[in-house]
Order: structure tokens, then C-alpha cells, then sequence
């Protein structure tokens, strides 16, 4: 028996494992031993651990490597973030200074992850380490952008009112003067905007590589999964607006008359009472723009063309039904697509029957753009009216320029002439005279304060001009072709766009006076839930409120906020299934337009009163790993709150100042 025993213990302990009794003396082992007491578990449990000790001292190597590169990170996040600032204090000194050192830390970053490539060989956490190597090499790209933008926007640092470097055109003064070099110099700038547009492409490709699926929603506190879904989504859309950026630059010199003057037909629209291209159509004006410099060839009322309109084309089915007594499509009412190019592709052609000049485009602008000129300018005198500004006017609660805009253009009813063709008109609305000679003074008023302005005022200018055109309260269109596509690629023509993934886009039509649009307000919730085999069903609710009384000033002369009367069409994916809407009093339907399913119905609000509207949905298309989402901005429209929830979880809320593109993880 003491023989069997250390037979055992030499076994155990490693020592050569020929028996030193029989094979059939071993062979039963006493019950008391165990069933596996001949295993071999010192061996085991010495490999076990090696095993560990292995484990440990590559996690402690790892440890001791990922120090650096934790500290390198920190030093290169805060160098980025300098960068970051100093961009949005506009100091382009400063930016180009940062990225110096923005480089230095980001080459440290990459010696230090360097060191850890061992752990790309280690399964499961290899996919991870190449992951950042396509990061680090999707910032070095960026990096190699954003030092081309400095180099090609230096030259034009003191035209657009950037600070930090001193440039060639210090001695120009004026916004006009900027306008000229720009003009000048636009060439120059095209090659590096190829550089630019390649260097984000190649980030693009790095970054598209990375599968954020992969990682949690937060780690710590802090979004992950969102997070790279969203800089991935910003990175896409940078090198995609890089890319279009080209022709609109190559399209530029043409717009602004380098080579040959050019007319363009600008028309106002009331977006205080919001029609689909952002507002009705009060009055227009033909232009000229030769070398940068505009002058006004005529300047009218609307109802003034349409009277030069001879021809009676039916009113379309929604003037019929929510427009009294408009029989005929007229002029004004030609924008009832909330497509502007659509809508112009009607417009033009009735425009030319009124023998009115050819026109080389046409520039849609509403009284938003006025108010937020006015900021920068402050007030402007009009010879012959007045001083405006963009104060607020306690007797409407809003800016003292609309209020006095709304004087001119406040109605009851249209212009009416003789039916039996004289030339004479029946009614006219009060101030229908005043508003024919007020147009052309009040045009030329902003737009030489605009032109004058100083070069401390220019920054502010630039990204007013630049906010308007993103909110569309600017929109363009083209008679010649590629100077069209040029604009629509860059998202400044007011297109329906197509889109893969979810689309949204509301419309209201305010087929009513009294400029109720300048109150009522609404705020827009998506509640959206995705299935487990990715199909999703949505319901959108519409919260629309006017907190503004019905008043009319001392003297009686004009009348504000009154029934807001809305025929409203909600655009979503082509094959999108209805399956339940409220909230409408009539009109409820479904079809189709540009591509888009729409769902659409009337309904009226009164001042100090509440309306909700609400559809549920089906889309004809699945999501999964993250959800896109494109919605468009109404050309005109306010800015409104949009709340999203996805299977119950709220994501951060969108203010719709201009078309957004979303991506939501699941």
C-alpha cells in the first residue's frame, strides 16, 4: 500500500509515471481515493497557472504600455479642443498656430498606441486595436484638411472678417470691396478644395471600417455607440460637402456676373403667412448683378403681375377647396409645391406670358432675412417712409420693421379687375398703391447699408447671410442647367431630396390673411419603435399653438392674428402604410408627390387656442444597427422643436433651423 501511495505522489509531482507496482495492482484503486484520483491535477493546475501568470504579466505589460498612451490622449484632446475654439472665436491666427501643436500630440499618440500592436493579434480584442489604428489614421487626414482650409481661406481671412492674420486686404473697407476680391480670386481657391475634398474622402474610408456596433451605448457615464455614430455621420457629410462644394465654386463667377451681367427676378414672400415655398408671394423685383454690384432694373406688387396675366388656368383642387372665391390659379398662388425648384418650373414660364424681362434665376427671400440684416446693420432710413429697425415694436410684440412691412401689405381680399376685361380694378386692398412705390426704396436702402458695412460688422454679416440661405430663408433657382445642379448639390435650391432611411418633412399652408404665421408655433414629437426583425412603426404628434390675441392697432388700419386656416401635407418614405391620423376637420387623405408618400388634411386654429395632430405609420423599410433619418425644413417656416424616442428611449431634441441628417443607434 505505501508503494501505491508514492507510485501516486511521483505521478503528481511530475516524476516519470512508469508504475513501480503491477499495472493490475493499480488498476482498483481503493473507493476512499476517489474517482479521479489518478488525474492529473498538479500538472493541471501548474499549467493553469503558467496560464494566469502569462495573463497577468500581458495585462500588467499592457497596463504599464497604455499609461503613456492615456496621458498622449489627454494632451492631444486638449490641443484639439484649443483648436476647436479658436475656430469658433473666428481667430484663424490661432487655429493655425493650434494645429502645430494638434500634429505634435497626435504623432505622439500614435508612437505610444504603437507599442501596444501586440494586442492586435489577440482575439476578440485585435478588432478593437485596428479600430483605432483606422482612427489614428482617419484624424491624420483630418489633420492634413484642416491645415488646406487654413491655407486656402487665409488669403480671404480679412474679406469675411476672420481674425489672427494679417492679409493683402487690409486696406479694403467695405462689404462691397470684400465682394469684389472674392469675385477675383475665386479660381484659386478650386485646387485646393480638391485637396481638401480628398484628404476627407480618405478619412472616410478609415473611418467607414469601424463597425460601431461593436461597441456599448456608454461605458463609465459616457456615450459611446452614439457617439461614433455620430462623428461617423458628421465625417460623411463633410466629404460629401466637399465634393460638391467644386461646382458651385466653378459656378460662382457666373451668379455674380464676372463675365457678363445677369438678371435675376427676386421674389418676396410673406412667411408670416407661410405658403410651401415659405410664404405668399407679395412682391418681386428684376435685378441686375454685374461683377458683384447690384442695381434694380423694376420693382412691383404682385397683384400688379398678375394683372399683366391674362390667361385663366383652373385653381387646383386645394384652392378650390380651403381659398374662397379664387377660381383661378394666379400667380401668386403658383408655389404650392414645397419644392422651390417644382414650384418655379410653373411659375417662370406664366411669368414670361406678362412680357416681364427674362430672367437668368430667380432668389426667393422672406422678412426673416430683413429682421436679421437689420440686426447687424442697425436701423436704416427708407427716403420718402421712414427709419427701420429690427427693435421690437410693443404694439405687436415683434420687430418694428415686420410691423411696419405688414401696414403695406395687410389686405382684405385680393385685387379684383373687371371681369369683363377692362382694365379696371373693382377692389383694390388699402394700401395697394403705397406697397408699388415702397419696394424698390426699401431694396435699395438694405442693400447699400449691407454693402457699406464695415469690417468689424462682417463676421456677423457673413454668417447671416450664411444661416438664412442653411434655414431657407433664402432659396435659388437656374435657367441654365448646371448652374442649377451646382446650387441643388450644395442644398441652397430648396429640393425635396431623396434619402435612404426614414424621411420627414411637414408643410403648412396658410390659406388665410392676418399673418397668423408670425405666432402660431408648433412642436413635433416621434415616438418610433423598431421591431426585432427591424421593421419599424412610427407616430408623429403636431402640437400647434398661437399664444398671440387677435388685435388691430389705434388707428384701425391694420388687422393681425387671426383663424389660422392650414392645410397641412406631412411628406414620409414612398410605401409608407397610414394606419390611423387625427386631429383634422376635413380633407383627410393619403397620396403621393415628389417621390414621397404624403398624408395630408385641413384644419383651423384660433389665437390663444391649441391644436394637436397626430399620425401612426408604418414605414415600408427596416433599420438596423442605427436608424437615419432626414428632415427637411419648410422653406420660410419658424424654428421648430422636434422630440424623438426610439423603443422608449428619448434622444437628444432637435431645433429644425435647416434640413438635419440623423443617425441614432439601436
Amino acid at each position: 500500500m505505501p508503494a501505491k501511495d508514492e507510485n501516486i505522489v511521483r505521478s503528481l509531482e511530475g516524476q516519470p509515471l512508469e508504475p513501480l507496482m503491477a499495472p493490475e495492482t493499480l488498476s482498483a484503486p481503493p473507493h476512499s481515493r476517489g474517482k479521479f484520483a489518478g488525474f492529473p491535477w498538479k500538472k493541471i493546475g501548474l499549467g493553469l497557472g503558467l496560464f494566469l501568470a502569462v495573463i497577468i504579466g500581458f495585462a500588467g505589460m499592457i497596463f504599464m504600455l497604455s499609461r503613456p498612451l492615456v496621458a498622449s490622449t489627454n494632451k492631444l484632446k486638449e490641443s484639439a479642443n484649443v483648436a476647436v475654439a479658436a475656430a469658433k472665436a473666428q481667430d484663424l491666427g490661432q487655429v493655425q498656430t493650434q494645429l502645430v501643436q494638434v500634429e505634435k500630440d497626435l504623432n505622439q499618440v500614435k508612437r505610444d498606441y504603437g507599442r501596444m500592436v501586440m494586442v492586435k493579434f489577440v482575439p476578440f480584442v485585435g478588432s478593437y486595436y485596428r479600430d483605432g489604428q483606422h482612427g489614428l489614421e482617419a484624424a491624420s487626414h483630418l489633420l492634413t484638411a484642416a491645415n488646406a482650409t487654413v491655407v486656402a481661406i487665409a488669403p480671404y481671412a480679412d474679406v469675411i472678417g476672420l481674425k489672427g492674420l494679417s492679409t493683402s486686404t487690409d486696406g479694403v473697407k467695405t462689404a462691397e470691396d470684400r465682394l469684389n476680391f472674392i469675385i477675383e480670386t475665386l479660381d484659386k481657391v478650386e485646387p485646393q478644395l480638391d485637396a481638401i475634398g480628398g484628404e476627407l474622402t480618405a478619412a472616410k474610408k478609415e473611418v467607414d471600417q469601424i463597425n460601431p456596433n461593436r461597441y456599448p451605448q456608454t461605458f463609465r457615464g459616457q456615450e459611446i455607440r452614439p457617439k461614433l455614430i455620430e462623428g461617423i455621420g458628421l465625417l460623411d457629410q463633410a466629404a460629401t460637402l466637399a465634393t460638391e462644394a467644386k461646382p458651385l465654386l466653378a459656378s460662382a463667377p457666373y451668379m455674380l456676373g464676372k463675365d457678363a451681367p445677369r438678371k435675376y427676378l427676386v421674389l418676396f414672400q410673406n412667411d408670416a403667412e407661410l405658403r410651401p415655398t415659405g410664404g405668399f408671394l407679395t412682391a418681386y423685383a428684376v435685378i441686375e448683378v454685374n461683377n458683384g454690384k447690384v442695381n434694380i432694373v423694376q420693382s412691383n406688387d404682385i397683384y400688379t403681375l398678375d394683372e399683366k396675366f391674362k390667361e385663366r388656368i383652373p385653381a387646383p383642387d386645394p384652392i378650390k377647396k380651403y381659398l374662397a372665391n379664387v377660381p383661378y390659379w394666379y400667380l401668386r398662388d403658383q408655389n404650392l409645391s414645397p419644392d422651390f425648384k417644382v414650384s418655379m418650373d410653373m411659375f417662370y414660364p406664366n411669368y414670361l406670358k406678362t412680357k416681364s424681362p427674362e430672367v437668368d434665376g430667380i432668389v426667393a427671400v422672406d422678412t426673416q432675412l430683413l429682421v436679421d440684416l437689420l440686426k447687424v446693420t442697425g436701423p436704416i432710413g427708407v427716403h420718402g417712409f421712414g427709419t427701420y429697425s429690427a427693435d421690437i415694436d410693443e404694439r405687436c410684440n415683434c420687430p418694428q420693421v415686420w410691423y411696419e412691412l405688414e401696414k403695406f401689405a395687410d389686405q382684405e381680399g385680393p385685387v379684383v379687375w373687371d371681369p369683363a376685361g377692362t382694365g379696371k380694378i373693382i377692389f383694390a386692398p388699402r394700401n395697394y398703391g403705397a406697397r408699388k412705390s415702397f419696394i424698390g426704396p426699401m431694396m435699395q436702402a438694405v442693400l447699400a447699408n449691407t454693402m457699406a458695412q464695415p469690417k468689424d460688422r462682417i463676421p456677423k454679416l457673413f454668417d447671416t447671410v450664411m444661416r438664412a440661405i442653411s434655414a431657407k430663408h433664402v432659396q435659388l433657382f437656374f435657367n441654365k442647367a448646371e448652374v442649377q445642379t451646382a446650387v441643388e448639390s450644395f442644398n441652397l435650391a430648396g429640393r425635396v431630396r431623396e434619402f435612404d432611411g426614414d424621411y420627414l418633412m411637414v408643410v403648412d399652408t396658410n390659406f388665410a390673411g392676418a399673418k397668423t404665421n408670425a405666432w402660431v408655433t408648433y412642436t413635433a414629437k416621434q415616438e418610433i419603435e423598431v421591431g426585432g426583425d427591424g421593421s419599424v412603426t412610427k407616430t408623429l404628434t403636431l402640437t400647434y399653438k398661437n399664444p398671440q390675441e387677435f388685435f388691430s392697432d389705434a388707428g384701425g388700419t391694420i388687422k393681425l392674428n387671426g383663424k389660422f386656416r392650414d392645410w397641412l401635407r406631412v411628406y414620409v418614405p414612398k410605401g409608407s402604410e397610414l394606419i390611423e391620423a387625427k386631429g383634422f376637420e376635413s380633407g383627410d387623405a393619403v397620396g403621393e408627390d415628389l417621390g414621397k408618400t404624403v398624408f395630408e388634411g385641413f384644419f383651423t386654429l384660433t389665437p390663444l387656442n391649441v391644436r394637436t395632430v397626430s399620425f401612426k405609420y408604418k414605414l415600408p423599410l427596416k433599420m438596423k444597427g442605427s436608424y437615419k433619418l432626414l428632415i427637411q425644413k419648410q422653406g420660410g417656416a419658424n424654428y421648430f422643436p422636434y422630440q424623438t424616442s426610439i423603443n422608449g428611449r428619448n434622444q437628444p431634441e432637435v431645433i429644425l433651423n435647416s434640413d438635419k441628417e440623423l443617425v441614432f443607434s439601436l
